[in-house]
Protein backbone atom coordinates (compact mmCIF):
# COMPACT_ATOMS: atom_id res chain seq x y z
CA UNK A 1 0.00 0.00 0.00
CA UNK A 2 1.06 3.49 -0.74
CA UNK A 3 2.27 6.52 1.70
CA UNK A 4 0.62 9.01 -0.72
CA UNK A 5 -1.36 9.05 -3.71
CA UNK A 6 -2.40 12.16 -4.06
CA UNK A 7 0.84 13.69 -5.30
CA UNK A 8 2.16 15.29 -2.36
CA UNK A 9 5.38 13.69 -2.30
CA UNK A 10 7.91 15.17 -4.87
CA UNK A 11 10.65 15.10 -7.03
CA UNK A 12 12.68 16.88 -9.25
CA UNK A 13 13.39 15.87 -12.73
CA UNK A 14 15.14 16.95 -16.06
CA UNK A 15 17.24 15.72 -19.21
CA UNK A 16 20.65 15.82 -19.19
CA UNK A 17 22.44 18.37 -22.12
CA UNK A 18 25.12 15.82 -23.23
CA UNK A 19 23.11 12.45 -23.61
CA UNK A 20 19.05 13.08 -22.42
CA UNK A 21 18.59 10.97 -20.39
CA UNK A 22 15.86 11.64 -17.10
CA UNK A 23 17.95 12.60 -14.20
CA UNK A 24 16.69 13.54 -10.17
CA UNK A 25 17.95 16.40 -8.45
CA UNK A 26 19.79 14.44 -5.17
CA UNK A 27 19.97 16.01 -1.37
CA UNK A 28 23.35 17.05 -1.83
CA UNK A 29 22.10 19.05 -5.39
CA UNK A 30 23.64 16.89 -8.10
CA UNK A 31 21.87 14.83 -10.85
CA UNK A 32 21.76 11.11 -11.23
CA UNK A 33 20.43 8.89 -13.23
CA UNK A 34 18.66 6.87 -10.11
CA UNK A 35 15.29 7.83 -8.94
CA UNK A 36 15.46 6.02 -5.54
CA UNK A 37 18.45 8.41 -4.95
CA UNK A 38 16.28 11.24 -5.71
CA UNK A 39 15.58 14.37 -2.95
CA UNK A 40 11.61 14.11 -1.99
CA UNK A 41 9.81 17.03 -0.83
CA UNK A 42 6.60 15.92 1.65
CA UNK A 43 5.25 19.36 1.33
CA UNK A 44 4.02 22.29 -1.18
CA UNK A 45 6.45 24.95 0.49
CA UNK A 46 9.35 22.07 0.25
CA UNK A 47 8.73 21.11 -3.34
CA UNK A 48 8.78 24.76 -4.06
CA UNK A 49 12.47 24.55 -2.56
CA UNK A 50 13.38 21.47 -4.34
CA UNK A 51 12.64 23.25 -7.31
CA UNK A 52 14.22 26.30 -7.12
CA UNK A 53 17.29 24.02 -5.80
CA UNK A 54 16.94 22.13 -9.19
CA UNK A 55 16.66 25.51 -11.14
CA UNK A 56 19.73 26.49 -9.70
CA UNK A 57 21.65 23.29 -10.68
CA UNK A 58 20.34 23.78 -14.09
CA UNK A 59 23.33 24.31 -16.26
CA UNK A 60 24.20 20.70 -17.02
CA UNK A 61 20.11 19.93 -17.71
CA UNK A 62 17.19 20.88 -19.35
CA UNK A 63 14.06 22.71 -17.71
CA UNK A 64 13.80 20.83 -14.50
CA UNK A 65 10.22 20.17 -12.99
CA UNK A 66 8.78 18.79 -10.18
CA UNK A 67 7.10 14.99 -10.56
CA UNK A 68 4.29 13.49 -8.10
CA UNK A 69 5.29 10.38 -6.60
CA UNK A 70 4.20 7.56 -4.04
CA UNK A 71 6.68 5.87 -1.45
CA UNK A 72 5.95 2.32 -0.34
CA UNK A 73 6.49 0.92 2.86
CA UNK A 74 10.32 0.14 1.84
CA UNK A 75 11.06 3.71 0.97
CA UNK A 76 11.00 2.46 -2.73
CA UNK A 77 9.52 5.46 -4.40
CA UNK A 78 7.66 5.74 -8.23
CA UNK A 79 5.83 8.39 -9.79
CA UNK A 80 2.51 9.14 -9.51
CA UNK A 81 1.65 9.07 -13.86
CA UNK A 82 2.28 6.78 -16.21
CA UNK A 83 4.31 9.50 -18.68
CA UNK A 84 6.87 9.72 -15.87
CA UNK A 85 7.04 5.95 -14.73
CA UNK A 86 8.01 5.72 -19.13
CA UNK A 87 10.51 8.37 -18.37
CA UNK A 88 12.17 6.99 -14.74
CA UNK A 89 12.21 3.61 -16.81
CA UNK A 90 14.28 4.94 -19.42
CA UNK A 91 12.66 2.50 -22.10
CA UNK A 92 11.96 4.28 -24.92
CA UNK A 93 15.20 5.63 -24.81
CA UNK A 94 17.40 3.07 -24.23
CA UNK A 95 15.25 0.94 -26.94
CA UNK A 96 16.27 3.85 -29.34
CA UNK A 97 19.92 3.69 -28.84
CA UNK A 98 20.29 0.13 -29.53
CA UNK A 99 18.62 -0.06 -32.58
CA UNK A 100 20.38 3.07 -33.80
CA UNK A 101 23.77 1.26 -32.42
CA UNK A 102 22.38 -2.22 -33.96
CA UNK A 103 21.76 -0.25 -37.55
CA UNK A 104 24.49 1.50 -38.16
Amino acid sequence: MAKNLSGDLQVASANRLVDGMVVWLDEAGQWTDRLEHAAISRDQRNAEILLERARVEAFSVVDPFLVAVTEDEDGMIEPLSLREKIRASGLTFHAIAADAVRYA
